[in-house]
């Protein structure tokens, strides 16, 4: 597993007590505060004389790390590996990614995807590592197209005050599906545009990709999108020359910062 990237916030908050207020049963066993209740009055009547603190929040001094939570799509068309049958490196560095992303405190959305109605996805961003890998070692093995719905969905329906999200993509040429339009006619271009807005995390394509795609993607074509969304809108692209680099890039992705200059310098590498 990997560090997961995490970003600072200005300041933590440290707790401060402000009260109390009655505590009844029904409410967390935990939340109640016995020593005060005992000091009150000596017997002690559940939701009549036991009480809980109130805790307020001041601003602290030092900086806290919160950890981004992890949008993840692994392409399972036709030309990836069944895991079920097969060592599968995009599901394997998935997982190492996803499990990272746990143990930080972050929250995970996976999806896996293939052709048009063959997608999978955990129940929005979740904490369960069973359903996370589930959804990993699926398979579908048929032809290639983004679910471009899954991700329009998913950052209309996301809360303005949760916390950055980064996504990220395993496949090879075939993410370009991502820039069609979709079912409602819109265009790909300007979902994918929306979602790095709103995830506030950026988002990286990791592909199996020719070595010199960049020459050939000044071409029209699936290449020629993917320089342009890189160009563009910012995506990072990491091409991988085999799918055992999946998991290396797994390993490195931790070191992954995504202010301006991190992307820039990424970008550049992403060759």
């Amino acid at each position: 597993l990997v560090p997961f990237p995490s970003r600072e916030v200005p300041e933590s908050t440290d707790p401060i007590p402000e009260g109390l207020e009655p505590w009844d049963i029904g409410q967390p066993l935990d939340a109640a505060d016995w020593l005060q209740t005992v000091m009150q009055s000596p017997k002690v009547v559940p939701g009549m004389t036991t009480v809980q603190r109130v805790w307020g929040t001041a601003e602290g001094h030092s900086p806290q790390r919160v950890p981004l939570d992890l949008d993840l799509y692994v392409d399972s068309s036709g030309s990836m590996p069944n895991p079920q049958r097969l060592t599968s490196y995009p599901a394997l560095a998935g997982a190492i990614l996803c499990l990272s992303a746990l143990r930080a405190g972050a929250r995970v959305q996976a999806t896996l995807w293939s052709g048009k109605n063959q997608v999978t996805s955990t129940d929005g961003f979740v904490r369960a590592e069973e359903a996370i890998l589930r959804v990993l070692t699926g398979f579908y093995g048929g032809a290639t197209a983004f679910p471009i719905h899954t991700l329009r969905e998913t950052y209309a329906a996301r809360r303005k005050d949760a916390r950055p999200a980064h996504i990220l993509v395993i496949s090879d040429d075939g993410v370009s599906t991502l820039f069609d339009r979709d079912e409602r006619g819109s265009s790909g271009w300007d979902v994918a545009a929306r979602a790095l807005e709103q995830a506030g995390g950026g988002g990286t394509f990791v592909l199996n990709l020719p070595e010199k795609w960049e020459e050939l993607g000044r071409r029209a074509g699936a290449l020629a999108h993917i320089r342009r969304a890189r160009d563009e809108q910012g995506w990072q692209v990491h091409r991988v020359a085999s799918w055992e680099e999946l998991v290396e890039f797994a390993r490195q992705f931790s070191r992954l910062r995504y202010s301006g200059a991190a992307r820039g310098t990424l970008m550049r590498r992403g060759r």
